[in-house]
């Protein structure tokens, strides 16, 4: 076999695998337990898992734009399919979804079919309106995005008050046998990559899937060669909302519950984002059902290691990051396509989006940047952001510059060793800058600082310091990491200032601080139990 030959095959898949490595290896690398390494089997079950609910709508998402249209309602219909999966089994078998009992296989299956021809007839109305009704394919599929989430959410209310007497906006599932659709790694992974091979079947070795392409290539082309547009699209969109119907089952069994309100919200973005990622061009007519996959798995284990890495609210980020992946893959896809020569900063126009670049990155990094790199960086937000602006904007005006081509790489060279060398010094300097502008913020409210045993001690006995001076003081005091006294005593502090030092001593990671002296202070006890509560292991003197 010609590796090369195979390489630029399938050099985008290539070019996945890779990037999935990269993502592996470094979410395992800035995750302080390194789950992806300690706990491989796990990681990598929750990833499989996740992947194959992805991917069994994403392959859809993949279709419908290789023929050159664009489904957005994806997330509508798993919620809707869902919500009508729920709704039957609830009317077919109440006393056994009331009492937690099995539900008969008949019922079961009466479900699921009624939720794959709820599907059908979705994509059949969407083909509709594109093909009859003369909509654009945006238009049709985002009527749906809209309608089908209220549309369920009143069919649920409905079904329920109907059964039960009282309508509620939920409907909980405890069969073991359907809820083992959604939950356990082994099956949803066998329905994914049986419906991807079909799939791939579908586009590589049959007539309909050459005319796919060729609808997408050229809808006009193809239509005056004699390929049945009309028919095609019918198929494509059908066929999406199947597979979303399929992956409405597989949510319901994995909540154990029909939620409309929850369920599939932005999973369409996710779903084009996996077929974009994985190499489908949004013009239509290019893409393939293993690009497909692996791109689900990319984001998938993107979204997985952001959640690892970040650990508390990883969720605020996971559009953002969708996003990006999105913008970055659908930009390195025209490159590739042949737009190599074209000048992306020239202009006014360009160097506004320079500066907009930077600016955008240094608020990421702002956000994002004392989060990933918590543990391993003396520097905060706003020195990573700082970095991270300075840098991109020499980087790209140097992009931009017209300038020899040679002159350019030995530019971004000295660029780039001078970034890592300011960063570097940084990182081991930023300390001991802010420990020196502590000590002169201390001896600028008129306080000392004196050697003890055990660290230092800061003094401002006697001094005129109120709630709002320790405030401003206590932005440089949490720099002192040797600070293990504070004497405050005969000052003019109250809870108020204890507040504010429960807050930023109590809130590192190990604080220093061990004697507290409040001796004729107006800190009530209040106060000093909440400077107990979070530094458990400081002494007050009263």
């Amino acid at each position: 076999m010609d590796l090369s030959r195979l390489y630029h095959r399938h050099r985008h898949e290539f070019q996945l695998l890779a990037a999935l490595a990269a993502v592996f290896v470094t979410a395992g690398l800035l995750d302080g337990d390194h789950n992806y390494f300690t706990n491989f089997g796990g990681s990598a079950g929750d990833i499989v898992r996740q992947t194959s609910l992805l991917g069994v709508f994403a392959l859809g998402a993949a279709i419908v734009i290789i023929a050159g249209g664009i489904d957005l309602s994806s997330g509508s219909v798993i919620a809707f399919s869902g919500t009508i999966c729920a709704s039957v089994l609830l009317l077919l078998a109440p006393d056994a979804m009331n009492a937690d009992k099995e539900i008969p296989t008949h019922v079961l299956v009466l479900a699921v079919g009624a939720t794959l021809l709820t599907g059908f007839l979705i994509g059949t109305l969407h083909a509709w309106l594109i093909t009859r009704v003369g909509l654009p394919p945006f238009v049709a599929t985002l009527a749906t995005l809209v309608g089908l989430r209220s549309f369920a959410r009143a069919i649920i209310l409905n079904v329920t008050e109907f059964v039960h007497g009282k309508g509620v906006s939920r409907i909980e599932v405890y069969d073991n046998t359907f809820r083992d659709f959604g939950r356990t790694i082994t099956t949803p992974t066998i329905i994914f990559l049986l419906l991807a091979g079909l799939c791939w079947l579908l586009l590589a070795r049959t007539v309909t899937g050459r005319h796919l392409y060729a609808l997408g290539g050229n809808e006009e082309a193809a239509r005056l060669s004699g390929i049945q547009t009309e028919r095609l699209k019918w198929f494509a969109y059908s066929l999406s909302a199947v597979l979303a119907s399929i992956a409405g089952i597989l949510g319901v069994g994995y909540d154990g519950e029909a939620n409309p309100q929850s369920q599939g919200v932005g999973y369409e973005l996710n779903a084009i984002a996996a077929a974009v990622v994985g190499g489908c061009s949004l013009a239509g007519g290019v893409g393939t059902i293993p690009g497909t996959v692996l791109g689900a798995l990319f984001l998938r284990t993107v979204i997985d290691g952001i959640a690892k890495v970040i650990k508390t609210a990883a969720s605020l980020y996971e559009g953002l990051v969708v996003g990006v992946v999105v913008v970055f893959a659908v930009a390195f896809s025209q490159i590739e396509s042949g737009m190599k020569r074209t000048r992306f900063f020239s202009g006014w126009l360009g160097l506004v989006t320079v500066l907009n670049l930077s600016v955008l990155a240094a608020a990421l990094a702002a956000l994002i940047g004392p989060k990933l790199l918590e543990g391993k960086t003396s520097l905060d937000g706003k020195f990573l952001a700082g970095l991270t602006f300075v840098g991109l904007l020499l980087l790209l005006l140097l992009v931009r510059w017209e300038g020899p081509l040679r002159v350019k790489r030995i530019a971004g060279g000295v660029l780039a060793v001078g970034w890592i060398a300011a960063t570097i010094y940084l990182n081991a300097n930023v300390p001991l800058i802010r420990y020196r502008a502590a000590l002169r913020a201390v001896e600028d409210s008129g306080g000392t600082v004196e050697q003890v045993s055990d660290g230092i001690a800061v003094d401002f006995t006697g001094k005129d310091l109120d709630d709002e001076q320790l405030k401003r003081l206590m932005g440089h005091l949490k720099y002192l990491t040797n600070m293990t006294e504070l004497r405050l005593k005969d000052t003019q502090v109250s809870d108020e200032g204890m507040v504010e030092l429960a807050k930023e001593i109590g809130g590192l990671e190990q604080p220093p601080l061990r004697r507290l002296d409040l001796r004729g202070t107006h800190v009530r006890r209040l106060g000093e139990r909440r400077v107990e509560m979070t530094i458990p292991d400081v002494k007050i003197q009263r």
